[in-house]
């Protein structure tokens, strides 16, 4: 019985030696699969972490683009309005220019240039019609009647009767 025993014993070591070995083997593999399941979650929530920092930092920096976009839209409108005002009036003083020539044509007197100052001449004879005019804007004006009004109601530009009156101004001061 003794061998029996040792041999039992032997077994049973080489059986407990067996399945030892076979624990060590199954636990190696089982970490290692939960180990690559735990690397790969981490790669996948690292990359998802580095994905919504780009979105975030795109967003930002579009945010910034338009932002200056926009202000530079702003920044062209209000030059485009100036422009837009200043050439109103440079169409206006050019009207104001042409009013002036025509009523010098009329009057049949040479601009004077900016240097030098228009000699005095008598003035040419005027027709029935422009004295009546000049009669019609003095009486007006002495009325009180704007300038605007008055040439309205004669037909003639403003720039004229404007210099009319002016003229007669200076008239009456002589």
């Amino acid at each position: 019985m003794r061998i029996f025993s040792l041999s039992f014993a032997l077994l049973l070591g080489l059986n407990a030696l067996a399945l030892t070995g076979m624990y060590l083997y199954f636990k190696r593999r089982i970490d290692k699969r939960l180990e690559a399941e735990m690397l790969l979650d981490n790669l996948r929530n690292e990359a998802g972490r580095i994905v919504r920092d780009l979105m975030q930092e795109m967003n930002r920096i579009t945010d910034r683009n338009i932002t200056l976009f926009e202000d530079k839209a702003g920044e062209l409108q209000r030059i485009l309005d100036t422009a837009n005002r200043r050439i109103g009036l440079m169409k206006k003083e050019v009207k104001k220019e042409e009013a002036a020539d025509r009523v010098y044509a009329r009057l049949r007197r040479p601009l004077p240039s900016a240097g030098t100052a228009a000699p005095p001449e008598s003035p040419p004879p005027q027709s029935p019609k422009e004295d009546r005019n000049l009669s019609e804007i003095f009486d007006l004006y002495r009325k009180g009647i704007s300038p605007d009004i008055i040439a309205n109601t004669l037909d003639l530009p403003v720039g004229e009767v404007q210099l009319m009156i002016a003229l007669q101004g200076r008239k009456g001061k002589s």
